[in-house]
């Protein structure tokens, strides 16, 4: 869970104009689908699932 929050804040905090940001929503954007696929690849035994969530992810930002 640790990683996870870690990896929601690297994505959450910004730097500009001078100042620190936080992004609340590209925090949880980031943070609650990598404690799904910590929770895939633990349920699971294998990265194949977290590697297709994670794909899946991409794929529906670029066609938003």
């Amino acid at each position: 869970m640790l990683s996870c929050a870690a990896f929601g804040l690297a994505h959450g905090l910004g730097y500009g104009d001078g100042n620190y940001h936080f992004d609340a929503m590209l925090f949880a954007l980031t943070a609650i689908p990598s404690l799904l696929a910590v929770w895939l690849r633990l349920r699971s035994g294998s990265v194949v699932f977290p590697v297709v969530i994670h794909n899946f992810g991409n794929a529906i930002g670029l066609i938003i």
